[in-house]
C-alpha cells in the first residue's frame, strides 16, 4: 500500500505547459484542413517540421471535392510544396523526398515525376520550376490548364486575385513542358527513356594533352624511325611477329626457348657420361630413365613459365535494372511545334511590358492570345437524315365505320 500511495497522482502534481492547449488546437485545425491519408505518419512529419522550424505540411484550407491523382497529389498539396521549396533554384532530392513524404504521397509517383524531369538516377538535385511544372501536369487535362494552375500555385497574391507571376518563370516552365512527349506510356530503365543510352563521358579540352610544336631535328628523327619501322615490317626477323617484337608470353616463343634449353641440358649431361659416342649407340634402359627424370624435374621447375596459372575470375552479377513505367500525362501532352512556341513567347513578352514584367491567367484567356498547344480537330460523321414516311393507302378490303 505505501508504494501505491507514492505513485498516485493528483491535479497538483501534473504540470501542463501553458502553450500546450494552443499547440493542440493548431494541430487539430491542421489535421482537419489537410485530411491526411495516414494520420499517424502525417502527425510525425508535422511535429518534426515544427521541431526543425520548417513549414509544416498543412494545406491552406479544406479541399472539397478533392481532385487527386493516383499517388494522392492535390492542388492544395502542390501549392504548399511550392511554398515550402520556394527560394531554391535547385532542390536536393533528399529535401524533396522529405517534403513529398510529409503529405503521405506515393513515392512511385515522385519517381515518375523525376523521370519526366530527366533527373531520376542521373543527378542529385532537380530544378524547382521543372519539378513544379511536371507535378502540375498530373492534375490537369491539357497544357493550357496546366499553365493556369502553375500561375495559381506560384503566385504570392491571395486567392481570387490576378495570380500573376514573373514572365521569366512562366516561359521557363512552358518551354520545358512543350518539349516533353508525354502523350503515351513510356518505360524508363535506370532513369533513361527506353531506346536511349547514357551519353559517353567526353574528354574536356582542359584534360587533353597539349600539342607541342616539333623542331626540325625532331621531324628528321621521326622520319628516320618511320623508315626503319617500314623496313622491319617488310622482312620480319626471328623473334618478330608482324613488325613487332614477340612478347615473352607468346606460346610459340616459349616452346622454342624450352626446347632449346632441354637439348642443351641433355647435351651437357651426355658429355659428362663415360662414353662420348652415346649418340651413335642405342641407349640403355637406365640411361633413358635418367634422361626422363631430368626432363621431368626440368619441366616441374619451369611449369609456371610453360603453362601460366590463370586466376579464376568470378563473374559479376549484372544489377537488376530499375524500371519505371510513366503513364501518359494529358496535362503535358505531345511536343509543341516551334512555331507555336515562338508565337506565344512573342505575345507574352509583348504583354508583360505594361504589366511590370508579370504574366497572369487572364492573359491566356484573352481572345488575342495565340494557342499554347496544337489542338486536334475531330471530324464527326453526320448520319443522313431519316427519309419521310409515306402514307399507306389500302388497296383491298371493306371500308367500315
Amino acid at each position: 500500500m505505501p508504494e501505491l500511495v507514492e505513485q498516485m497522482y493528483c491535479s497538483q502534481q501534473i504540470v501542463i505547459p501553458p502553450k500546450f492547449p494552443y499547440i493542440l488546437k493548431r494541430y487539430c485545425k491542421a489535421a482537419i484542413k489537410t485530411q491526411p491519408y495516414d494520420l499517424l505518419r502525417w502527425s510525425f512529419e508535422y511535429f518534426k517540421a515544427l521541431a526543425q522550424r520548417r513549414p509544416p505540411p498543412v494545406k491552406l484550407r479544406l479541399e472539397y471535392p478533392v481532385f487527386t491523382t493516383e499517388g494522392g497529389l492535390t492542388r492544395g498539396c502542390l501549392k504548399v510544396l511550392a511554398n515550402q521549396l520556394s527560394g531554391m533554384t535547385e532542390v536536393p532530392l533528399p529535401v524533396l523526398k522529405q517534403a513529398w513524404g510529409g503529405f503521405c504521397l506515393d513515392p512511385a509517383e515522385l519517381r515518375r515525376v523525376l523521370c519526366l524531369c530527366e533527373v531520376y538516377q542521373r543527378k542529385d538535385s532537380v530544378p524547382f520550376l521543372h519539378f513544379l511544372a511536371v507535378a502540375g501536369g498530373l492534375l490537369t487535362k491539357c497544357l493550357t490548364h496546366t499553365m493556369i494552375l502553375l500561375c495559381e500555385s506560384l503566385t504570392k497574391e491571395p486567392d481570387g486575385g490576378s495570380a500573376a507571376i514573373p514572365v521569366s518563370e512562366f516561359l521557363t516552365m512552358y518551354k520545358f513542358l512543350a518539349k516533353i512527349d508525354a502523350s503515351k506510356d513510356v518505360k524508363y530503365v535506370n532513369g533513361f527513356r527506353e531506346g536511349e543510352s547514357p551519353e559517353p563521358d567526353h574528354v574536356s579540352e582542359e584534360d587533353e594533352i597539349p600539342y607541342e610544336e616539333e623542331d626540325d631535328d625532331d621531324k628528321k628523327l621521326r622520319e628516320i624511325s618511320a623508315t626503319k619501322m617500314s623496313s622491319t615490317q617488310a622482312v620480319p626477323k626471328q623473334g618478330m611477329v608482324a613488325g613487332r617484337q614477340m612478347s615473352t608470353t607468346s606460346g610459340e616463343f616459349i616452346v622454342q626457348h624450352i626446347e632449346k634449353e632441354i637439348m642443351e641440358y641433355i647435351d651437357e649431361q651426355i658429355a659428362i657420361l663415360p662414353d662420348p659416342d652415346l649418340k651413335k649407340k642405342k641407349a640403355k634402359p637406365e640411361e633413358v630413365e635418367m634422361i626422363k627424370q631430368m626432363l621431368e624435374t626440368f619441366l616441374d621447375e619451369n611449369m609456371d613459365i610453360i603453362v601460366p596459372e590463370v586466376e579464376e575470375v568470378e563473374e559479376e552479377e549484372e544489377p537488376i535494372p530499375d524500371i519505371v513505367v510513366v503513364y501518359a500525362v494529358p496535362g503535358i501532352g505531345p511536343p509543341v511545334d516551334m512555331e507555336i512556341m515562338t508565337e506565344f513567347q512573342d505575345y507574352a513578352l509583348d504583354v508583360c511590358k505594361v504589366q511590370a514584367e508579370l504574366f497572369m491567367p487572364r492573359n491566356i484567356r484573352h481572345f488575342l492570345c495565340p494557342p499554347l498547344e496544337k489542338y486536334e480537330e475531330h471530324k464527326y460523321e453526320l448520319s443522313p437524315p431519316p427519309s419521310p414516311k409515306k402514307e399507306q393507302v389500302p388497296t383491298a378490303g371493306v371500308i367500315t365505320d
